[in-house]
């Protein structure tokens, strides 16, 4: 499946890259001829102009009307030709990726936090992580959705089946869904520009009824003035008044030009990216409720967003004029520019500001659900979840780590049911089972996310994850190792004890004490696990452990990863089997790396 899906990547790539070197020579062509057209202006004035005026007037409208048409299609060809550059990169960085190679994807180093629920011990975020692995997004609020969504995992079932379904039809979609990526990352958007977006409040604007007036009436009295002046019908001084009254009125409203210039400039670049994501959103016919929920968020008033936002930014283009002082001078003096455009954006806030955070959010939506049907696709292999509503299941078949590849992934086998509470799980050192118990953690995300799994069947029942098994200490706050763990079970007993449905999982409990409190204390949590009828998988090298299977024979199993010794040979099968391991392997290790004799 993987040759399949890395020659599909391979076609696109070189096709792309066909349309990548056609349009760079169409890039050159154009720049020659602009240069050519801006040139020819020089030998017209020496040469044409004193044969025939007219002729060399027309010459020259003609050139400057060639040059500036071929700057505008110039600024379109280079649009395009980033457009198939990152078509390219894409299908480029899914190739390596299928070999595991995920240095092009952002790992989300900013959202590791050893507090939270699981993210910290399962890796899902960091070089190499879950996060990494997933991440395709194209813009701040798409990754920051994605981690949002990997963190906090949903536990409706009809939401969850509603999402199987969405991100189905959009794995299908991937035309489109390059599409997207490739017009997302066609500008380098900061986060701070993107939240600038987000803010709700509004910039006021003065005397609003009194500016309609004015730049209704102001404007066309200069330019009538100037009209009657170039006839000789009045005096100059009269034109040259109406002028230095707009200059007046640009003065006094020159802080709240100065205010709206600050707030809105950065957006300029990024809501021509925006605005060609929310048309790609618009123009696509979705089948599944929940997209076209989300597309049905993009209208106001009958208007799609796309339009909106163009309107937006053509406002703030226009703003933009003022950058050049020659060209902001003239229409500051005649039509009282920055004021217009300063009332503009007033009119546009007030009747669609509010609307702008909930189109960004559909942007972040759609974009983090591309990158989990972008895992779909890649991994055909891999099965949807069923999920069911009552009691407590999860039954998986050939159940494997996500992260480890095909041809090196060992694949399990694993139940537990509503009777069976508490799965504990033994083995010696370095044979499965920390990678076994996050194989199960991360299978359930992606479960409970609506994407595939790493099974050829998976049922689950969704419900909260709660992990124990890495803990650190925290010298700022004076907590030893073995406090931080003891409040890290603590607050697992204080969301039981609130009524939170867990499922959790625990990597050798209390490893900060001794092995006699080690295991009265672990014997003392599990029976609490049990009276609180939660469901648990724990990992330990404390074999007493398993003996409790005796006292509990229904709510509790043992498991195990056996390790065979052959001569001075270990031998992992990393296979999850019934029963109590009979094998440990730490001396064996210890003398043969001679640490021991």
């Amino acid at each position: 499946m993987e040759q399949e899906i890395t020659a599909r990547y391979e076609v696109l790539a070189h096709h792309y890259q066909q349309e990548l070197d056609k349009n760079r020579f169409k890039v050159r062509v154009i720049s020659w001829l602009r240069l050519a057209s801006f040139l020819l202006i020089v030998p017209i004035f020496i040469y044409l102009m004193p044969l025939s005026h007219l002729i060399g007037w027309f010459a020259v409208l003609f050139c400057l009307s060639a040059f500036f048409l071929l700057v505008k299609q110039s600024v379109k060809s280079e649009k395009l030709l980033k457009y198939y550059q990152n078509l390219v990169e894409i299908n480029t960085n899914e190739i390596i990726a299928i070999h595991r190679d995920l240095s092009k994807f952002d790992p989300g180093n900013e959202f590791i936090y050893p507090d939270h629920d699981y993210s910290y011990d399962l890796d899902l975020f960091g070089e190499n992580s879950f996060f990494q692995f997933l991440n395709r997004t194209v813009t701040s609020g798409g990754k920051y959705e994605l981690a949002a969504l990997v963190q906090k995992s949903c536990h409706d079932a009809e939401t969850i089946r509603q999402k199987q379904s969405a991100i189905d039809e959009l794995a299908e979609c991937l035309d489109w869904r390059q599409q997207f990526l490739a017009t997302g990352r066609n500008t380098e958007i900061n986060n701070s520009a993107e939240l600038i977006f987000h803010q709700k409040e509004i910039i006021h604007l003065k005397h609003t009824s009194f500016l309609k007036i004015v730049l209704a009436i102001i404007p066309a009295i200069t330019l009538l003035l100037s009209a009657l002046c170039i006839f000789d019908f009045i005096p100059n001084s009269f034109f040259y008044l109406a002028v230095f009254v707009q200059w007046i009125l640009f003065i006094t409203y020159s802080p709240t030009i100065s205010e709206f210039s600050k707030a809105f400039g950065v957006r300029t670049k990024m809501l021509s990216q925006y605005s060609d994501l929310l048309l790609l959103i618009e123009n696509k016919e979705f089948q599944s409720q929940y997209l076209i929920r989300q597309k049905d968020k993009l209208y106001k008033d009958g208007k799609p967003a796309s339009q909106i936002t163009s309107s937006l930014q053509k406002i703030l283009n226009e703003l933009d004029y003022r950058q050049n002082i020659l060209i902001g001078f003239v229409l500051d003096s005649l039509f009282l520019w920055d004021i217009r455009c300063i009332y503009r954006l007033h009119k546009w806030q007030k009747s669609f500001g509010s609307q702008l955070k909930e189109w960004f959010d559909v942007i972040a939506e759609i974009d983090s659900m591309i990158s989990l049907a972008n895992l779909n696709y890649n991994h055909p292999e891999w099965v949807v979840p069923i999920i069911y509503r009552e009691g407590f299941l999860i039954q998986a078949e050939n159940l494997g780590h996500p992260l480890i590849a095909r041809e090196k992934r060992i694949d399990n086998h694993f139940n537990l049911n509503n009777d069976e509470q508490i799965v504990i799980i033994t083995g010696a050192n370095m044979a499965g089972k920390s990678t076994f118990l996050r194989t199960v953690g991360i299978n359930m995300i992606l479960a409970t996310l609506g994407c595939k799994v790493c099974a050829s069947a998976f049922g689950f029942t969704p419900v909260r994850l709660y992990t124990h098994m890495r803990t650190t200490d925290n010298l700022m706050k004076d907590e030893s190792y073995f406090y931080s763990e003891l409040l890290r079970l603590k607050y697992m007993l204080d969301l039981l004890n609130n009524g939170e449905n867990l499922f959790i999982i625990i990597d050798e409990m209390l490893k900060g004490t001794n092995s006699i409190d080690k295991l009265s204390g672990s014997i003392e949590l599990l029976k609490q696990l049990i009276r609180l009828k939660t469901h648990c998988m724990v990992a330990t090298h404390d074999l007493k452990l398993t003996e409790l299977a005796d006292v509990y024979p229904v709510t509790i199993k043992n498991q195990c990863f056996d390790v065979h010794l052959a001569g001075d040979e270990l031998h992992f099968d990393y296979k999850l089997k019934d029963g109590v391991t009979s094998t440990m392997n730490a001396t064996f290790l210890m003398r043969k790396m001679g640490i021991i004799q």
